[in-house]
């Protein structure tokens, strides 16, 4: 089961990635604003840093269910409080 949550995570970074490269067109149409860098660069950081949680919450899920019941709820209430400063 572990393997196969990792292979997913691991699908769901490359499949996000490829996606990014695939639309790229639509992504230069996109105002660099509101980006750091540039959109599909910042797409592409932004979904290594969401894969780097993944593994953080999935370590510490093997080591306590517990604890990483609570990390993913905090991670969650600051995920939405952020979406809704942003908006």
């Amino acid at each position: 089961m572990e393997r196969l949550l990792k292979w997913i995570g691991i699908a769901i970074f490359l499949g996000w990635t490829i996606a990014l490269l695939v639309n790229y067109s639509i992504y230069q149409h996109v105002t660099l604003q509101l980006t750091l860098i540039h959109p599909v660069i910042d797409g592409i950081l932004f979904m290594v840093l969401m894969f780097a949680t993944y593994l953080f919450v999935w370590r510490t899920f093997r080591r306590n269910n517990s604890t990483a019941s609570i990390q993913l709820a905090v991670l969650g209430v600051l995920s939405i409080s952020l979406a809704i400063v942003f908006l």
